[in-house]
């Protein structure tokens, strides 16, 4: 009798790692070239009945596939101009019914309703990453040529949008993060909302060299972009873990890459888990899926229990050149994310082909 209790009660606190071991199982189509967008965004349906990414067509456009996850069935919405390889069109559910998706090429955002196919057409913004909240986006204009460079709001209930942030804004903050980089190199990049729509994160990078991180520079302010506060320079693809804290991989100091959960005003909060790079973590904030640093051979996608820093599962691997095909070569990303229901992690691999797919791994 004791043991069977003892059973049960290790299975109730184990759910991940009770139970014969699963294998990846590719979703998206056999012989397409795909992604699924920013890490820690969830690319299914609120509802989670259907799921969002984006297919590459050569020399140069993307194809927005929506799948129904219960019929499997698949459908491409719509096809637009430009390619980019990390990220996608950057497909984000408004709601069970509509998506927004981006033309880098072109500079246009879209609001595409995919039951009635009605699209709007938004010119001059970039959708950076994943900050929606009430049907209101944050989302970048880098383009001096169309407007004031900085971090945006569109309201898709009102159709109106707004520079919340600009450039110039931060650049009185020079001095206090002490980068010698000349304003005109300056960049602002990876708006979010908090999780109460109250303060907004975002980045500045300083360096003429884009392909170097060592000069990116975080910040927050409140929702209307006042108040500005400078956080500090780390972790690396920073996301907020609560309206109050931020979380992401540590490189700069230590450079151990382990995730970690940092104040507003830089201290660190606690240890979330080992090593990694694109971190997410499941709806309960019990879990942490992430993979192997930029460059590594063999890729690996871990997951981890949140405060320990040996993972619980290696949940995929794979070479980094398959097929004749070098996964960081072609800039893309892993990305792994949870599913709505946090029991499901969604992540990029290359298939045989050597071509990127999308990969669910079920908990």
């Amino acid at each position: 009798m004791n043991h069977f209790i003892n059973l049960v009660l290790l299975i109730a606190i184990s759910p991940f790692c009770a139970g014969q071991d699963q294998s990846p199982l590719m979703i998206s189509p056999p012989d397409a070239d795909a992604v699924i967008s920013y890490f820690q965004q969830c690319p299914e349906s609120p509802d989670g009945k259907k799921m969002a990414f984006t297919i590459f067509y050569q020399p140069d456009s993307m194809g927005i596939v929506v799948k129904d996850l219960n019929s499997g069935e698949l459908k491409t919405i719509n096809k637009i101009k430009g390619q980019v390889r990390h990220t996608g069109a950057h497909p984000i559910w408004i709601d069970n019914e509509s998506l927004i998706y981006g033309s880098p090429s072109e500079y246009v955002i879209y609001h595409h309703n995919i039951i009635t196919g009605a699209i709007r057409q938004y010119p001059g913004g970039k959708i950076s990453d994943y900050s929606l909240i009430n049907k209101k986006l944050l989302f970048v204009n880098s383009n001096k040529n169309m407007g004031q460079v900085g971090v945006y709001t569109m309201d898709f209930s009102s159709n109106e949008g707004d520079c919340v942030v600009s450039l110039d804004d931060v650049a009185t903050l020079k001095e206090e993060i002490g980068t010698i980089n000349p304003l005109n190199y300056w960049r602002i990049d990876h708006p979010y909302w908090s999780p109460n729509g109250k303060k907004i994160l975002f980045q500045i990078k300083t360096d003429k060299n884009k392909s170097t991180k060592k000069d990116d520079y975080i910040f927050y302010a409140d929702e209307y972009g006042e108040h500005i506060h400078f956080i500090g320079r780390k972790p690396m693809h920073v996301q907020w873990w609560d309206n109050e804290s931020v979380f992401g991989h540590d490189w700069q100091d230590k450079e151990d890459y382990y995730m970690r959960r940092y104040d507003l005003k830089g201290n660190l909060v606690e240890e979330l888990s080992g090593p990694g790079c694109h971190g997410a973590v499941s709806p309960d904030r019990q879990w942490i899926v992430t993979e192997s640093w930029y460059g590594s051979d063999p890729i690996r996608v871990f997951l981890y229990r949140k405060g320990k820093t040996n993972h619980e599962k290696l949940l995929f691997e794979q070479k980094a050149i398959v097929n004749g095909i070098e996964f960081w070569k072609v800039r893309s990303h892993v990305h792994p994310a949870f599913s709505r229901d946090g029991k499901k992690v969604y992540f990029n691999g290359q298939g045989a082909d050597g071509k990127s797919k999308v990969w669910r791994y079920s908990l």
